[in-house]
This record gives structure tokens, C-alpha cells and sequence, in this order.
């Protein structure tokens, strides 16, 4: 069992300081207080680093694709986006001023983007129920409108072209 955790943990995305586990004898202690003995105990005292936590995936890659923001003020930016990288990530990278107030759990609408129409529907990640939800609170929503959030840098997308809208609404103010 200690195994298994050492491995589940070794492969987690979570931040946290060093984790000690318990030695034969600190579990001695505690099965000698009428409590149960795991059959699975570490001889000696072990430390398990985790590694920091994400809530997107993991930018494996150190490929990039250029994607074109025009900004509040009109400006236009031509960044090299990391491919599997969110638009938000992406966007957040650059400074280009979208919120992401909720960090990406879909569950805002502040890191709303409008698609260059020839690019809508060449988007691979599709629009979902639960997005489209957010987008209906949205501060003045497009037919191509998506969540930063929730669009991956794909090979796929080199070249897309993304407009930050004019305002923002936070529902949960």
C-alpha cells in the first residue's frame, strides 16, 4: 500500500511541503492505543516531494504556434503560444488583459473571447452546455464567442485570431 501511494503521489499535481510518513515504530505506538496495525508498513522514515498544481494540463511541449490577440484598446499582438496551453494561460503570459477571475473552472465568464469568424469553427474543443451557460452571462456575447479556458493551443489553431471584448462581467460580484 505504501507503494501505491508513493507512486500516486510521486505522479500528483499537488503543492504541498514535504509529506513524512509514519516509521514501523510511530505505527507501533499507534496500534498499541487499541488501534488496528496496517499490514503494509515502511521501515523507515520516507519523504515524498509534490510537484506543484495545475489546473490544466500540463505544458509537455515546447512547441509554439502564433496566435493574433487585438486587445481593449485595439492593439494587435502576434505571441508564440506553447501548444496545450489554454488561451487564458496564453493570454495571462503575454499581459494581454483577460481576468480568468474563477482560474479556469468554468465557473465565470471573465476570460471571455471573441473568435475570428473563419476561425470558430475550426476550434477543436467543443463548445459545451456548461460553457455556453457562462457565455450567456457574458458582458455582450458573440455568435463566435468562447472562454479562454476552455480552447487548447493546437497545431491546429496556428494563426488563429482572438479579440478581447471591450468589458467584462463577473457574475459572482
Amino acid at each position: 500500500m505504501t507503494n501505491i501511494l508513493r507512486n500516486f503521489l510521486s505522479r500528483s499535481s499537488l503543492l504541498l511541503p514535504s509529506l513524512q510518513l509514519p516509521t514501523m515504530r510511530a505505527m507501533s505506538v499507534l496500534s498499541s492505543s487499541s488501534m488496528v496495525r496496517p499490514s503494509h508498513c515502511i521501515e523507515e522514515r520516507s519523504t515524498i516531494l509534490l510537484r506543484s498544481f495545475s489546473s490544466s494540463l500540463p505544458s509537455l511541449s515546447k512547441k509554439t504556434v502564433p496566435i493574433i490577440f487585438t486587445d481593449r484598446d485595439g492593439d494587435v499582438h502576434t505571441v508564440q503560444a506553447k501548444i496545450g496551453d489554454t488561451l487564458l494561460e496564453v493570454a495571462k503570459e503575454f499581459d494581454i488583459d483577460v481576468e480568468g477571475a474563477c482560474e479556469g473552472t468554468l465557473s465565470c465568464s471573465t476570460c471571455h473571447l471573441i473568435l475570428d469568424p473563419e476561425w470558430f469553427d475550426k476550434i477543436l474543443d467543443p463548445l459545451t452546455e456548461e460553457e455556453q451557460d457562462m457565455l450567456d452571462l457574458a458582458y455582450h456575447p458573440t455568435d463566435t464567442s468562447r472562454l479562454g479556458c476552455q480552447i487548447l493551443v493546437g497545431k491546429d489553431l496556428e494563426g488563429l485570431k482572438v479579440t478581447v471584448p471591450s468589458a467584462t462581467r463577473d457574475i459572482r460580484n
